[in-house]
């Protein structure tokens, strides 16, 4: 079984998803030949946008638990 990550680790990982998601758009939103369907794009743009508030509310969790030991 895996050990559970602590909401600073959680946040931390997120962060990474986050910005592999702005690669990703960085990439394949712009107009060219990489261009992917617009569809796709408002997609990873909204999963952009949960790991960025999930990543916020851990960090949250994380002072919380920091102040409260």
């Amino acid at each position: 079984m895996m050990k559970r990550f602590t909401p600073k680790e959680m946040a931390y990982e997120l962060l990474r998803m986050a910005e592999a998601k702005v690669t990703w758009l960085d990439t394949f939103a712009a107009e060219g030949w990489k261009k992917r369907p617009d569809g796709e794009i408002a997609q990873k743009r909204l999963e952009l946008a949960v790991l960025r508030q999930a990543k916020d509310d851990y960090n949250a969790a994380a002072e919380r638990k920091e102040t409260e030991a």
